[in-house]
C-alpha cells in the first residue's frame, strides 16, 4: 500500500513536471513564431521601400511633388533641363509634418516614344493596412504608366510615420507592426531610406 502511494506521488510529480515543460516549450515556440513573423514582414516591407525610394527623385509627406513634365533622354531622369522644370521646391514643405501620415515618391517611368514620365507613388495607412497608390509593376519587373489605387502592401501595421528631410531626398520611417490575430503591438522600428540623391532635382 505504501509502495503504491509512493508510486502515485512520484507519477504525479513527473506528470506535473512534463506539463510545465510542455507549456514552457509551447510559449517558446509561440515567441519564435511571433518574432519570425514580425521580422519577415518588416524585411519584406523594408526591401520594397528601399527599391522604390531609391528610384525616386523627390520625397514628400502629405503633398504630391510636381509631375507636370515629361523629359526625353539623354536628359537625366531626375535632372531635366532646365532643373526647375519640375517646379521650385520649398525645402520647408518637405520636412513640415502634415495631418496625413503618408509618404509620396516622385518616380520617373519610361513611357512611349522614348520619353520619361513622372508619376507619384503614395504609401499610406488605412486602419491596419498599409496601402500603395501609383504605377503598377509590369511582368518584366519594371514600373508601368498604368496606375493602381489602394493596393495592399502589408497587413497588421500599427504605425507608419514618415519624417522627410528638408531637402526632400531621404526619409526616416517609423513602422510598427502587430502580431497577426492578436492585439499585441511590437515597438516601432525605424527605417532610414535615401532617394537617388545623386540624381535629385536641384
Amino acid at each position: 500500500m505504501v509502495e503504491l502511494l509512493i508510486g502515485g506521488v512520484v507519477s504525479a510529480v513527473v506528470l506535473g513536471s512534463v506539463a510545465v515543460l510542455a507549456v514552457h516549450q509551447i510559449r517558446i515556440a509561440d515567441r519564435v513564431y511571433e518574432s519570425t513573423t514580425i521580422d519577415r514582414n518588416f524585411k519584406r516591407l523594408s526591401d520594397l521601400l528601399k527599391i522604390e525610394v531609391g528610384e525616386a527623385c523627390l520625397l514628400r509627406r502629405g503633398v504630391d511633388p510636381g509631375t507636370s513634365r515629361t523629359i526625353t533622354p539623354p536628359d537625366t531622369r531626375c535632372k531635366p533641363a532646365p532643373p526647375s522644370a519640375l517646379g521650385q521646391r520649398n525645402n520647408a514643405e518637405c520636412a513640415t509634418p502634415s495631418a496625413t501620415a503618408d509618404l509620396r515618391l516622385l518616380i520617373p517611368v519610361a513611357a512611349a516614344n522614348n520619353t520619361i514620365q513622372y508619376n507619384v507613388i503614395r504609401y499610406y495607412l488605412s486602419g491596419t493596412e498599409l496601402l500603395r497608390d501609383g504605377p503598377q509593376v509590369g511582368t518584366d519587373g519594371l514600373l508601368t504608366t498604368t496606375a493602381a489605387t489602394g493596393s495592399r502592401v502589408l497587413s497588421n501595421v500599427s504605425t507608419f510615420t514618415p519624417t522627410v528631410s528638408a531637402d526632400c531626398t531621404w526619409v526616416s520611417l517609423d513602422v510598427g507592426l502587430t502580431l497577426p490575430g492578436t492585439a499585441t503591438v511590437v515597438p516601432p522600428r525605424t527605417l532610414t531610406l535615401y532617394s537617388g540623391a545623386s540624381e535629385s532635382v536641384n
